[in-house]
């Protein structure tokens, strides 16, 4: 009894020590650009930060001509070098980046361990982009639990495809072992996040597939309407797929 009964103490003792340190204030540093705030934690390498400030103002303008929509007038960017601080901000345990409202988008550092550190940062403002076009369509004063309602109907294979197309996050379809010997996912599949999370490397093909077949308008009102393929582009998930995957099969010679 006196061995558990120091066991609960320590596990006590260690769940008091971790509580402290979750909430100790952090030391940040701040940067500001002509769109963004970035506030990140002091030791990351504020070089970092200012190549990354340079991609995000590049695509600024670019992203709402894309999207027709103008973007948030400053945007927060929030940097975190400890997972545990990003995940305790975003709720978010497996991703590393996430958007939050139109103007905040949160990162963990680790994230941007490689050459993709535009492109990831890139992909989380075109989602707060996204989010302000439909909020900007909402009847005015914005019913906030009703919109909540709505956009939780955006299905997954618009949302990060756009996204995906827009960061550059391109992957060559020879390389995915879906489309050999004539397969390929249905929208359904793309639609799933716990299918393999395909949306990820298809999602720029999908949505260079509606730009090229129905231009930029039908892309918009896609989006508008919340991914309703029957009522915008006249098809049914299963034809969209399968005209989707013809493109694909012509456009990178896929045997």
């Amino acid at each position: 009894m006196k061995k558990l009964k120091y066991i609960l103490i320590l596990i006590s003792i260690i769940i008091l020590i971790l509580s402290i340190i979750a909430n100790i204030p952090e030391n940040r540093k701040e940067i500001k650009t002509t769109h963004f705030t970035f506030l990140f934690s002091s030791s990351i390498d504020s070089s970092s930060i200012v190549g990354l400030s340079k991609a995000l103002e590049g695509s600024y303008s670019k992203i709402s001509s894309n999207l027709n929509t103008i973007p948030a007038e400053n945007i927060e960017v929030n940097i975190y070098a400890q997972r545990w601080r990003y995940i305790k901000v975003s709720g978010h345990w497996s991703a590393s980046g996430s958007v939050k409202g139109i103007s905040k988008l949160h990162f963990v550092e680790d994230a941007w361990l490689d050459t993709e550190i535009s492109k990831i940062a890139i992909h989380e403002f075109v989602h707060a982009v996204v989010l302000k076009l439909l909020i900007d369509r909402e009847p005015k004063p914005l019913n906030a639990e009703r919109f909540d309602e709505k956009f939780s109907t955006l299905p997954i294979w618009l949302w990060e495809g756009v996204s995906v197309y827009e960061a550059r996050q391109f992957y060559e379809p020879k390389t995915l072992a879906y489309f050999s010997n004539g397969g390929y996912p249905q929208i359904s599949e793309l639609n799933n996040r716990s299918d393999g999370q395909k949306i990820y490397t298809c999602g720029y093909t999908i949505i260079e597939y509606i730009l090229r077949e129905y231009g930029k308008d039908k892309l918009i009102e896609l989006i508008e309407s919340y991914g309703d393929l029957k009522k915008v582009l006249d098809l049914t998930e299963e034809q969209f797929s399968s005209n989707w995957y013809h493109f694909i099969k012509n456009e990178y010679n896929l045997k």
